[in-house]
């Protein structure tokens, strides 16, 4: 996705990337990271359980969140939603191109 972000951004898209994960575990996880998207930090999860991508473990620790695309417009409207059913599933972003398209 990162090699795609000038044509996001070309589209009027803004990108970022949500981890629900604490401060810490991500301080962690982006040392040595080469990302050209804003992190943000979901520590208490909420994000990811109002966007339904939540997925429990049984142990608070374990818990984590699907990995997720959404576009939302300008108007706040999920517009399309990719919900990965492993850490590895993630939409083609030729997919997410194609979708910003039909919002523009």
């Amino acid at each position: 996705m990162q090699d795609h972000l000038a044509i996001f951004q070309e589209m009027g898209a803004s990108a970022f990337g949500i981890l629900a994960q604490r401060p810490e575990k991500v301080q962690t996880f982006m040392t040595g990271q080469r990302l050209a998207l804003p992190i943000l930090i979901d520590a208490d999860r909420a994000i990811t359980k109002l966007y339904g991508v939540y997925h429990p473990f049984g142990l608070d620790a374990l818990n984590t969140a699907r990995p997720s695309t959404f576009l939302i417009d300008r108007d706040g409207t999920v517009r399309f939603m990719y919900v990965g059913e492993g850490q590895a599933d993630r939409p083609d972003p030729e997919t997410i191109v194609a979708e910003l398209r039909k919002l523009n």
